[in-house]
């Protein structure tokens, strides 16, 4: 969501912001030369972007949504400000956190961050959260926001951000291998940082704990199940607005076999801004919405 963080939030930090990216525990806003600073927002913007979020819950009918770059519960608050709990949120200073919005009544338990997905002390761990705990049809959930820069091609390469998300890899791959081992239903969705269509045409490697691919490391039947359904997977990219100059989704929903299984009528939608909006300050991410129904 770009940054989001309350007004007062922002001005605070960005009043003493640094010329640097801040490490996960520091509360601070970068400031880099040359780069575009995180952005200041109207009353008018974040209206606009609780538009979108009723959207998810009225017309979407959308049970949870995965949210990155949010300054936890209260900044969310502001977008997300009827029908929803906001929780499960990283325990991290920095202010670019991943979490959830939950709809109302819908039970569900916060499981702790993913901590080893920070694999430097300055990336994202991940957030872990159960849907229906206790009953047949808990599922599991993992949000990430994974390393960015190094959108295609092998991981190996020796560039600081290939060998981040490399490291972060098999960190996802044990937690999938771990949901399957315990026969539990379970979906990773989020930001992964990375063209998913592209990098799944390619093998993995022999290297378990070094990847050179996302997509068959994770869907590999190794432990047996351990196979994932993509919710982009052949479908047109739809850009959020009139500015979005992407091709190809980085944000994806992955289910495991026996959600696939229970859910065989699958709906995806790109859910973009409303030209109405356009010119606002919103955000360069839209939602990626699937719909599973049995």
């Amino acid at each position: 969501m770009d940054w989001l963080m309350t007004p007062r939030a922002h001005d605070e930090l960005a009043s003493r912001c640094v010329a640097r990216q801040p490490a996960s525990h520091q509360r601070d806003l970068p400031c880099t030369p040359g780069r575009t600073p995180p952005p200041t927002r109207t009353t008018a913007d974040f209206e606009a972007l609780a538009r979108v979020a009723m959207q998810l819950h009225d017309e979407q009918h959308a049970d949870v949504v995965a949210l990155q770059e949010v300054d936890g519960p209260e900044a969310a608050r502001q977008v997300f400000t009827k029908g929803w709990q906001l929780d499960c949120f990283l325990h991290r200073a920095h202010p670019q956190k991943v979490g959830f919005a939950i709809r109302d009544g819908l039970p569900y338990r916060c499981n702790g961050d993913l901590s080893a997905l920070d694999v430097d002390g300055h990336t994202r761990a991940g957030a872990d959260i159960t849907l229906y705990p206790g009953t047949a049809s808990e599922v599991r959930l993992l949000a990430v926001h994974l390393k960015s820069g190094c959108f295609d091609g092998r991981m190996d390469r020796h560039f600081s951000s290939c060998e981040r998300l490399q490291q972060q890899a098999p960190v996802v791959e044990a937690w999938i291998d771990q949901r399957v081992r315990e026969g539990k239903p379970f979906a990773v969705l989020g930001d992964f940082n990375r063209h998913l269509h592209k990098d799944a045409r390619y093998p993995a490697g022999p290297d378990e704990s070094a990847p050179v691919n996302l997509v068959q490391a994770w869907n590999d039947n190794d432990p047996p199940g351990a196979m994932l359904l993509r919710a982009t997977e052949g479908q047109a990219y739809v850009p959020c607005d009139a500015d979005d100059h992407h091709k190809a989704y980085i944000d994806d929903i992955l289910i495991d076999q026996r959600l696939a299984g229970t859910n065989r009528n699958r709906r995806f939608t790109r859910l973009s801004f409303d030209p109405r909006d356009q010119g606002r300050t919103l955000s360069d991410h839209c939602p990626v919405v699937w719909g599973l129904s049995p």
